[in-house]
């Protein structure tokens, strides 16, 4: 009797801490693509070593998802596998083996989507005419609207930058330049008729005057007169061959000039009158060569 009853208590000790190891699935048969959920469970010591699985299980199963393990309690794990077959058929599924142990093979059967030319075919339906709902669109609406703002304004730029950068015709576009003397008398006359030495201006009077001259200079005879001194001024004309004539009126001019400029001296109205003279003759007799 005490050897039954060690026997019955040994057997339950040996039955409570037995490792379970199991791979099942919610049923046996499924449609072509359809996806077969697997449940892979273990209980039993810690540290057991959890199988790892590849693409497919077999030739025909394919591996669609493997989620995380679960931990459900002291020596007892979980993990959910997504399966499928784009074949019909009747498919065996191996054991997995890990730590020793592995689980029963199982069988899974594939079948394609079953037409029945037989069955009465049934009239479509008429669409339901559900009420308009403006919350449904109103994602698109907003998605629409910016797109169209946005749209908007890069043809708007675009118009702008071809009316702004288009050839303009080059009459429109680009003047003929101002021949240099028609500039050089208009400026003389402006300085005529402004006759600024009678109202204190001496020196902004001298200060036009010799730019007029060293600017006719510096273009008739290609020298550097307006930024030369006075006495670099004559030098130079002097290395060219000017004539006598237009060198002491040059120089004249400019020394004059010089001392309005810088010495504070002003000079008598007939002096600054003298000037404009011998400018003016000096552009008249010598801008015919030029022309």
């Amino acid at each position: 009797m005490r050897f039954k009853v060690f026997l019955i208590l040994f057997l339950f000790i040996q039955f409570s801490f037995a490792e379970k190891f199991d791979f099942k699935s919610d049923s046996s048969t499924y449609l072509i693509g359809q996806q077969v959920k697997y449940t892979l469970s273990y209980e039993g010591k810690e540290g057991f070593i959890w199988p790892e699985f590849k693409d497919t299980l077999t030739k025909n199963i394919e591996i669609v998802k493997t989620e995380k393990i679960d931990t459900l309690g002291q020596g007892k794990y979980q993990q959910n596998i997504f399966v499928t077959a784009w074949d019909s058929g009747f498919f065996m599924i191996p054991s997995i083996h890990s730590g020793g142990i592995q689980t029963r093979p199982s069988l899974l059967r594939f079948n394609t989507i079953s037409i029945h030319p037989q069955q009465d075919i049934k009239p479509i339906k008429e669409q339901l005419n559900t009420p308009f709902i403006f919350a449904e669109i109103k994602d698109l609406v907003i998605w629409f609207s910016m797109s169209f703002i946005l749209l908007t304004g890069i043809i708007i730029l675009i118009i702008y930058l071809i009316k702004k950068y288009r050839k303009k015709p080059l009459s429109e576009s680009v003047a003929p330049p101002r021949p240099t003397m028609d500039i050089l008398w208009e400026r003389y006359y402006t300085l005529e008729k402004s006759k600024v030495w009678e109202t204190g201006g001496e020196k902004e009077f001298q200060f036009e005057l010799s730019l007029i001259l060293r600017s006719f200079l510096e273009f008739k005879y290609n020298t550097r007169a307006l930024e030369e001194t006075t006495k670099n001024i004559t030098i130079q004309l002097t290395s060219i061959g000017l004539d006598r004539k237009l060198k002491e009126d040059v120089t004249h001019i400019l020394n004059f000039s010089d001392m309005v400029k810088f010495a504070k001296q002003k000079g008598v109205f007939s002096q600054h009158e003298n000037a404009l003279k011998i400018l003016k003759e000096t552009l008249q007799n010598h801008s015919e060569e030029i022309e």
